[in-house]
């Protein structure tokens, strides 16, 4: 298990994904929660659970360009998973979350005192403190979050990784399967049953987060942009960009324009 307790820092635009349980308390900061491909905006105080292998980001907006306090609490999928009834329980629960939860002001207000807790408690008391906040959580009203996909395996999560890598020049769907030592047929049938998506379509949403990463806190040119996410022409680009997100890059880059200046 891991806090991270970060005070008066900026904000940072940038894509993630890990393999474990993240809670993220964000204070005194306004913008939006980036979870997959959901998006929700915050002001203040923002509360959200993120399943494993989920990519997300946060950005903050003007006049916030940092936030006064972020709480991130990082933990192994399977801390729970014991024969101990009430933990089971808040595991199951854990588990059942297809993606992500986002929580309201009042549920951020009720577990904020314990979040902030976490930074000064010993080991086993964070332990305690972790198992309290989520056995509130689970009763409480929540904004569920879900993907078109879910990540049920682990050698499909094994090949994620590897793809968001190489981002830039994604392996073929050969090379991946050859990398976890299966067969493409059966690892096209993962893509399918296990992701509800193909593996060209994966890849694409990968590039297509990689590329609003870049849009967002970087000056680079479009075309540069899309050369940096495997596309070779910038038209192409912004056709596939537009197709994604529902603007083109340089519409989706104005929205951050001012966190370059």
């Amino acid at each position: 298990m891991q806090v991270k307790y970060i005070e008066k820092q900026k904000v940072l635009f940038e894509w993630h994904q890990h393999d474990c349980f993240e809670l993220i308390l964000t204070i005194g900061a306004q913008g939006r929660g980036f979870i997959g491909s959901t998006i929700h905006a915050f002001a203040d105080i923002d509360l959200a659970l993120i399943a494993p292998g989920v990519p997300h980001t946060w950005d903050s907006q003007p006049p916030y360009d940092s936030a006064e306090l972020v709480v991130v609490i990082l933990w192994p999928k399977t801390l729970l998973a014991c024969a101990i009834a009430e933990l089971a329980d808040l595991q199951s629960w854990l588990d059942s979350i297809a993606s992500g939860l986002v929580f309201s002001r009042d549920t951020a207000e009720q577990v904020r005192e314990q979040c902030l807790a976490l930074n000064t408690a010993s080991p086993l008391n964070r332990l305690t403190l972790l198992c309290e906040i989520l056995a509130e959580l689970r009763v409480r009203p929540a904004k569920g979050i879900r993907l078109d996909h879910s990540r049920n395996s682990e050698r499909l999560a094994r090949v994620q990784t590897w793809i968001a890598s190489r981002v830039d020049t994604p392996p073929s769907l050969a090379q991946c399967a050859a990398h976890i030592n299966v067969s493409t047929a059966t690892l096209k049938r993962w893509f399918a049953h296990e992701l509800g998506c193909s593996f060209s379509q994966y890849c694409a949403q990968l590039r297509c987060q990689r590329a609003q990463h870049l849009l967002a806190t970087e000056r680079r040119p479009i075309g540069v942009v899309a050369q940096q996410c495997g596309f070779t022409s910038a038209a192409y680009f912004s056709q596939f960009f537009k197709a994604h997100t529902g603007m083109t890059p340089g519409a989706y880059r104005r929205q951050f324009s001012w966190r370059k200046r």
